[in-house]
C-alpha cells in the first residue's frame, strides 16, 4: 500500500501540527478593552519592576500597590505557556516598570497572579508616564500616554477622577 503525494502532504501537515502545540492549541478570546475598562475589575493593580523569568512566569518587585491588597515585595506573574490567552513574559524586559492589572492564578488560595492577554491589562511606565491602550477601544496600534499621577488618582478613585490621555505619535 503506497501513499500518494497528496496523502503524504496531509500526513506531514498533521505531524507538523502535533509537533508545534502552540499552533495547534492557539488561544482565542474576545478583546475586553483598554486599561480603563479592565483594570478596576481585577484583584490587584500594581506598579512593578520585572526582575527575572522562570518558565512562563516572571518575578516582579512591587513598587506600589494601587488597587487591591498585596503585602509581599516580590510576586510571581504567570504569562503564556504557548496555549493560554496571556502575553509571553518576555514582552516585559527585565529592569522595566509596568502598571499591571492582575488576577489570582488558578485555584483560590494561590499566591501567584496571572496576566490576561484578552485586553490591555498592562501599561508601560516611562519616567512619570503610563503608556499603552489606556482608553482607545480598538485593539490596533494606537497607543496613548497619561501622567502616572493622573493614573494613580483614577485607580484610587475607582474611575471617578477624569483622565486626559494624549495620543502617542
Amino acid at each position: 500500500m503506497s501513499l500518494s503525494r497528496f496523502g503524504l502532504g496531509i500526513l506531514a501537515m498533521l505531524l507538523a501540527a502535533l509537533a508545534v502545540p502552540a499552533v495547534a492549541l492557539a488561544c482565542r478570546c474576545i478583546w475586553a478593552g483598554p486599561f480603563t475598562k479592565v483594570a478596576l475589575a481585577t484583584e490587584l493593580v500594581v506598579i512593578a519592576e520585572v526582575r527575572s523569568y522562570e518558565r512562563h512566569g516572571m518575578d516582579v518587585a512591587v513598587v506600589e500597590v494601587l488597587g487591591g491588597e498585596e503585602g509581599r515585595r516580590t510576586i510571581r506573574i504567570w504569562g503564556d505557556d504557548g496555549a493560554l490567552c496571556r502575553p509571553y513574559v518576555t514582552l516585559f524586559p527585565r529592569g522595566t516598570r509596568w502598571l499591571f492589572a492582575l488576577q489570582r492564578e488558578g485555584a483560590s488560595g494561590s499566591r501567584d497572579y496571572a496576566i490576561s492577554g484578552c485586553g490591555a491589562f498592562w501599561l508601560e511606565i516611562r519616567g512619570n508616564r503610563a503608556i499603552g491602550h489606556i482608553t482607545v477601544t480598538d485593539r490596533g496600534t494606537t497607543r496613548e500616554s497619561v501622567s502616572l499621577a493622573e493614573m494613580r488618582a483614577w485607580i484610587r478613585s475607582s474611575g471617578a477622577t477624569p483622565l486626559d490621555p494624549q495620543p502617542l505619535r
